[in-house]
């Protein structure tokens, strides 16, 4: 076994199925650039939309862009100064609206059925998703975290969970 070089690692991503959801990701509160660059380079490999509200930082920042690898310059994204006029743009494009929050009713990610077009919505890293946006989502998946923490890091947790609702469409 070795590392396929750049031209072979093109010829394979050639070879896969087109992506079968559409997906955003919405930054309430995210407040550390190196979280905000992590989730832009997740974004560009997911053809996803980025929504950052309120303090969380935006481009150009040289953080983000360190992290991105550059990749904030190749996503879509916007900046809404209330997180609420990010949910209402989000659901005008026909998005639901799933936060990514230990919280009541919160469901397993792994066997949650998500819809083919899903915004996930970031709080931030300490203190999670506000009350009042959680009461406007359409539902909240969790991670199970066995460790002595309660959560993995919000650029990771963003990452399992929106690869999941992926590759589970049908």
């Amino acid at each position: 076994m070795r590392s396929l070089n750049r031209t072979e690692i093109k010829k394979l991503y050639r070879t896969l199925a087109p992506l079968k959801c559409q997906i955003m990701f919405l930054l309430a509160g995210v407040e550390k650039p190196a979280n905000v660059g992590s989730i832009f380079r997740l974004a560009e490999g997911l053809r996803a939309e980025v929504l950052l509200c309120g303090r969380t930082p935006t481009p150009p920042n040289p953080e983000i862009s360190m992290t991105s690898m550059n990749q904030e310059e190749r996503v879509l994204w916007q900046h809404f100064s209330q997180t609420l006029d990010a949910v209402k743009y989000a659901r005008s494009q026909g998005y639901s609206i799933i936060a990514v929050e230990i919280c009541q009713n919160a469901k397993p990610y792994h066997t949650y059925e998500y819809p083919k077009k899903v915004c996930f919505i970031l709080g931030h890293e300490n203190t999670g998703v506000h009350a009042e946006i959680l009461s406007i989502c359409d539902d909240a998946v969790y991670i199970p975290y066995y460790g002595k923490n309660y959560s993995l890091n919000v650029a990771v947790a963003t990452a399992i969970v929106a690869f999941r609702a992926c590759l589970s469409q049908k």
